[in-house]
């Protein structure tokens, strides 16, 4: 049995280890998302407001287990409604997500005093605060892509994709604030937390859970069909949801026009795929969202607006723009320069003629 000191050792050998490849992961997605995406400007929150919008995680994850459940999550809902209280039933919801939040402050305080710098946290200027709170920001952007892969999964995989990213999203505001020595503790630390991510603009959520949702029931169609075979899988689908029964009779008439035998296709390599579109577009969308909670979480904590305000951009292009205007000044010295070397020149070479006019004229 190893010793404690040396099990400390490795673990703390293999948390660094971990933490410097999300860090190097993390800085790659914030580089992609830079030259992709348009430079944005975030405005502090002001935390402490009573009156706020309620947060998006928390309507798409009851979607998410809509979808997952179907329509037997209409059917509790409606027997549920008839026993339990409205009231009760929001009150239960809180207390979910009230534990979700307290484990991400438990899983930020577990990390973070392990990041050596933050052992010296009160006397790190502002700029050594922003490079730690980057490279923290790199750690969960990366755990936030890590997300997508839940993709796999279909249907179950969305929900599970949705409270991860809330998880890591908690994880950022708590660990941002805590490097800013503004550490949100208690009940109303977690009601600030979800303030900030209600201010946040995670609208992309709705696009990445639409789509996602989507590919997931395409990929129980496809499933079945495999089985049953495409045209009686598509009729099937048409008589249990109408508003796709018009869309399935077209594609069988289609089939038909053309020759093609829906039952005889072979599905195999289309079913591949779409866990493979679901996975990429899981880490697009969830590197995107990480990236305006990270940007909120930094312009409220951060003492500086230059700091915290700082737009995502794309360092080759501003690079390129400052050496052009550069250029440009330099340019113009030079031909100032030789503006006014022509100049004494040509004054120099008057002097010479009127001395020697001089001259001759005595």
């Amino acid at each position: 049995m190893a010793k404690p000191s040396t099990l400390s050792k490795s673990i703390n050998t293999i948390g660094s280890f971990t933490r410097n490849n999300l860090e190097r992961v993390g800085s790659m997605i914030d580089s992609m998302n830079a030259k992709t995406g348009k430079p944005r400007q975030y405005k502090a929150v002001d935390l402490g407001d009573e009156d706020y919008q309620q947060d998006l995680f928390r309507e798409q994850t009851l979607k998410a287990t809509q979808q997952l459940l179907g329509p037997r999550f209409a059917t509790y809902g409606k027997y549920a409604k008839k026993v339990v209280p409205n009231s009760f039933f929001q009150s239960t919801v809180d207390s979910a997500f009230a534990q979700v939040a307290k484990l991400a402050s438990n899983w930020s305080q577990l990390d973070l005093p392990n990041e050596h710098r933050f052992a010296n946290i009160a006397t790190l200027d502002d700029e050594e605060r922003y490079a730690l709170a980057t490279d923290i920001a790199n750690q969960n952007r990366a755990l936030a892509a890590m997300g997508g892969l839940t993709g796999l999964a279909g249907l179950p995989g969305l929900l599970a994709d949705t409270l991860w990213l809330l998880l890591v999203s908690l994880r950022t505001v708590y660990q941002i604030a805590a490097i800013y020595n503004k550490p949100l503790t208690g009940k109303q630390g977690v009601k600030m937390a979800y303030e900030l991510l209600s201010s946040a603009d995670l609208s992309k959520m709705q696009e990445k859970q639409a789509l996602l949702a989507g590919m997931g029931i395409g990929k129980g169609l496809l499933d079945n069909a495999q089985s049953h075979g495409l045209h009686s899988e598509l009729k099937n689908l048409g008589l249990k949801n109408q508003n796709v029964n018009y869309y399935a009779e077209q594609i069988d008439s289609i089939a038909s026009q053309v020759g093609i035998d829906l039952d005889k296709i072979n599905l195999l390599w289309v079913r591949r795929f779409i866990p493979v579109t679901a996975v990429a577009i899981g880490v697009h969308y969830n590197s995107q969202l990480i990236d305006e909670v990270i940007g909120v979480a930094k312009a409220t904590f951060a003492p500086e607006a230059k700091l915290a305000n700082r737009a995502i951009t794309d360092d080759s292009s501003s690079e390129a723009e400052v050496k052009k205007a550069s250029n440009n000044d330099a340019q113009k010295d030079t031909e100032k320069t030789e503006e006014n070397s022509d100049t004494e020149e040509t004054s120099s070479k008057k002097d010479s003629d009127k001395q020697t006019s001089d001259k001759k004229a005595k």
